[in-house]
């Protein structure tokens, strides 16, 4: 009862506090919109008067909050008394469940590529194929999975799985992938106004074959710092490799596109993430 009756209290406080910044921000975007120069002050002056309402509430409460609080402690101080053993153990139970979400958020933010596999199978990395997805790789699926982002680096500790922003010197790479319906006949790959500039270099054209289907794959260095004795940082390396991979339409599979922009030494682990697919169906 005690449990719930605090319960009651705290849901009550909180849906007070929410309608009551609705209604002050309501207000408030009501007279801006007649052009009054006191929209700020009424939401300031109504968001207050919520505040101090919310106060009073607590003070009315808080009698009867101490008096059950002292009662449970009582309480609980009576059962540690008589069940030492068990009282131990759960001491240990509270400060397992205490530390547990800390533990857990510590290993996502450290492994990060690996835990982005528990939200999503690296088997159906993209839609309409199978592939085989390193555990190094982190991936980020739109909604409706129309495109798929994977950040990855094979270089230092990002290679066993590490977050590589916190471990490596440099940014990840980065691949997308998306597919479309097997009459798409889209071509990825750079025009040739884009490599008049010179920063931007076709180096290779590579082939893959996926199954009955076969994708095409435009490699380019792009340069982005020429000037001599210019320095680089973490945001803008001197120079990043581009892939940039479709599908050959074949009127039955699905056309894969895919595009990677990173370093040279990651390009070789997206070959052969692309070698690895073929079509589901």
């Amino acid at each position: 009862m005690r449990l719930f009756k605090k319960f009651f209290l705290f849901a009550t406080e909180l849906v007070f506090l929410f309608f009551g910044f609705m209604f002050s921000m309501g207000f408030a975007v009501y007279l801006d919109s007649l052009g009054s120069k006191f929209a700020p002050v009424a939401f300031l002056l109504g968001f207050s008067l919520i505040c101090a309402a919310l106060v009073w509430f607590r003070r009315k409460t808080g009698k009867w909050t101490i008096a059950a609080d002292a009662i449970a402690w009582l309480a609980d101080r009576s059962w540690r008394q008589f069940h030492p053993r068990r009282a131990k153990y759960f001491r240990i139970l509270q400060r397992f469940f205490l530390w547990f979400p800390s533990l857990c958020s510590t290993l996502v933010l450290f492994f990060l590529p690996v835990a982005s596999h528990i939200l999503y199978s690296g088997t159906h990395l993209v839609p309409h194929y199978h592939v085989s997805t390193p555990l190094n790789w982190l991936m980020i699926k739109s909604s409706g999975d129309i495109a798929v982002w994977t950040f990855f680096s094979n270089q230092g500790a990002a290679r066993y799985g590490f977050t590589p922003i916190l471990f490596n010197h440099s940014m990840p790479s980065s691949a997308i992938f998306f597919t479309s319906d097997p009459a798409s006949s889209d071509r990825w790959r750079r025009p040739e106004s884009e490599l008049a500039s010179g920063h931007t270099t076709h180096l290779a054209v590579r082939q893959f074959q996926l199954g009955m289907i076969t994708a095409t794959c435009y490699e380019y260095r792009h340069t982005y710092n020429n000037a001599a004795g210019s320095s680089s940082s973490i945001l803008t390396p001197p120079v990043l490799w581009e892939s940039l991979c479709s599908t050959q339409p074949n009127g039955v599979d699905y056309n894969l596109r895919a595009s990677f922009l990173g370093h040279r030494e990651d390009l070789a682990a997206f070959y052969d993430l692309l070698n690895s697919a073929t079509p589901a169906n």
